[in-house]
């Protein structure tokens, strides 16, 4: 019985040691951090931008992943953005920054490869002399995202995180309902017969 005993609690040892080593393995995997690939840094930037818009591939058939900025403003019918809200303080400005640099590993709030591409959501990153020096469209459904070129690797950025971000920021359109979706999807709808979609 004692020697039992003596395996249980061995076996107990060696067990927790081996989840610590994991956990620790996942917390260094979460934190790594991508900003080394981005073309400029958290001090570059002096004004962000958050927008929210009905998924833009369904209305704005010319781009779909195309560039969507030119000549320091957003390329496409602004008539459409739903939200924007400027963010100046610097502790929001390194909130977000911080959010979208690091490597997501959490299972389930990120699917990098997904096909899935409905975008909702934008991100403009300004300098001192209020020129856009980056921007970040972002699916929250699935996770994926695209990028100015000189913003790379930040297609698993922990997308909860960051959707609590724009919610605390002051953007409310979200569609993760079905209500929401049957709703966005009649908008759209609607718009074959009040407007022009480009084709």
């Amino acid at each position: 019985m004692k020697k039992l005993l003596v395996l249980i609690i061995i076996s107990s040892l060696i067990s927790c040691n081996k989840n610590k080593g994991f956990e620790d393995e996942i917390k260094d995997e979460k934190e790594l951090d991508y900003s080394d690939a981005f073309e400029f840094k958290l001090e570059a930037i002096k004004k962000v931008e958050l927008f929210s818009y009905p998924d833009r591939l369904a209305w704005d058939t010319l781009r779909h992943r195309e560039e969507i900025i030119r000549n320091n403003k957003i390329d496409f019918d602004s008539s459409m953005i739903n939200e924007k809200v400027a963010l100046l303080k610097e502790t929001q400005i390194k909130k977000i920054f911080e959010l979208i640099k690091n490597h997501c590993k959490v299972e389930g709030d990120v699917a990098p490869y997904s096909s899935c591409y409905m975008p909702r959501n934008l991100i403009l990153f300004y300098n001192n002399r209020n020129r856009i020096i980056g921007h970040i469209e972002l699916c929250f459904e699935c996770g994926t995202s695209e990028s100015s070129n000189n913003i790379k690797e930040n297609w698993d950025y922990c997308k909860d995180d960051v959707k609590d971000f724009f919610k605390k920021a002051g953007i409310k359109y979200f569609v993760d309902t079905e209500e929401k979706e049957e709703k966005e999807r009649l908008f759209l709808d609607s718009l074959k017969t009040t407007k022009k979609i480009k084709i």
